[in-house]
C-alpha cells in the first residue's frame, strides 16, 4: 500500500508578498525546499541523517507552474512526495493549495542529487534508498525526466549582463548560494528588463555550478513580448554557468 503525501502549512507573511499583496514568485522556493526537507527528516533521510553517511541532498532542477498565488493572510498548504529515481536523480513532486479554501495555486516537480560533500561527487540515490518501504507514495507526476530536462540557451543574443554578488546572508547549510536566490536573481533581471514589477507564472531552474561567498554572477537573458524568458548566470571568476532559468512571466497589475 502506497503512502499519502506529506503536508505542511505556511502562513503568508508580510515579507512574502509583493506590492499587489500576493506572494513573490521566488519566495515559493523557500517553502518548497522547506517542505521537502521536513519530509526527508520525517522519512529518516534528512540533511543531518545523510551527513552521518557522508552524503548530502542538493537540489539540481526544479520547475513550477502556477495558476495563481496566495495572498497576504492566506495559508499556503504544500503536499509533497517522492516520485521515483532516474540515473543520478531522486524526484519529488509538490501540489500547492490554500489551506483555508482548498483552492489550487499550482504544481511543481524537482530533481535532487545525493552528493559526497567532501568531493561533490554524486551517489546513486536509487542504490541508497531502494528497498525503503516509506519511499512509495501515491500522487500524480507533474515535472520529471523529459519535462525537467536540460535547458538550452536561445539562438538570439543575450542582453548585457547584470552583476549579482553572493552575500553572507545568502549562504545555506551546504555552504553555497541558496537555491531560492537564483530565482530572486531571475526575478530581479526580469524586473530590470521590464522596468516594473513582474511575477513568474512558470519557471524552471537548473543549478549547474555551486556559487560560494563573494562570487559574482553575470546574469543575462532574453524576454519576448509574450513574457517568455530565458536567464542564465555565469561565474565571473571562472566563466562557468552557475544556473539557467526559463519560463513565463507577467507584469504585476496594481489596483
Amino acid at each position: 500500500m502506497k503512502n499519502k503525501p506529506f503536508v505542511k502549512d505556511y502562513p503568508v507573511l508580510l515579507n512574502d508578498i509583493s506590492a499587489d499583496a500576493k506572494m513573490r514568485s521566488w519566495v515559493l522556493f523557500n517553502y518548497l525546499q522547506d517542505a521537502a526537507s521536513s519530509h526527508a527528516d520525517h522519512l529518516g533521510v534528512g540533511l543531518k541523517q545523510l551527513r552521518e553517511s557522508d552524503l548530502s541532498w542538493v537540489l539540481s532542477r526544479i520547475r513550477f507552474k502556477m495558476e495563481d498565488f496566495p495572498e497576504y493572510g492566506d495559508t499556503l498548504r504544500i503536499s509533497t512526495y517522492p516520485s521515483g529515481f532516474s540515473r543520478i536523480f531522486a524526484y519529488r513532486q509538490f501540489v500547492l493549495t490554500s489551506a483555508d479554501t482548498g483552492k489550487r495555486f499550482g504544481v511543481a516537480g524537482s530533481a535532487w542529487l545525493t552528493l559526497n560533500p567532501a568531493n561533490f561527487r554524486p551517489v546513486s540515490p536509487a542504490k541508497y534508498f531502494t528497498g525503503l518501504p516509506q519511499w512509495e507514495f501515491e500522487g500524480d507526476i507533474y515535472f520529471q525526466e523529459d519535462t525537467l530536462d536540460k535547458l538550452s540557451a536561445p539562438e538570439t543574443e543575450l542582453d548585457t549582463p547584470v552583476e549579482q554578488r553572493v552575500s553572507v546572508t545568502q549562504i545555506d547549510y551546504n555552504r553555497h548560494l541558496n537555491n531560492a536566490f537564483y530565482a530572486l536573481f531571475t526575478e530581479d533581471w526580469l524586473g530590470g528588463k521590464t522596468n516594473g514589477l513582474v511575477r513568474m507564472k512558470e519557471l524552471q531552474i537548473n543549478f549547474n555550478q555551486s556559487s560560494p561567498l563573494n562570487e559574482i554572477l553575470n546574469c543575462s537573458g532574453t524576454l519576448d513580448e509574450n513574457g517568455n524568458f530565458y536567464v542564465e548566470g555565469c561565474q565571473k571568476s571562472s566563466g562557468k554557468n552557475a544556473f539557467q532559468s526559463q519560463g513565463i512571466c507577467e507584469k504585476t497589475v496594481l489596483d
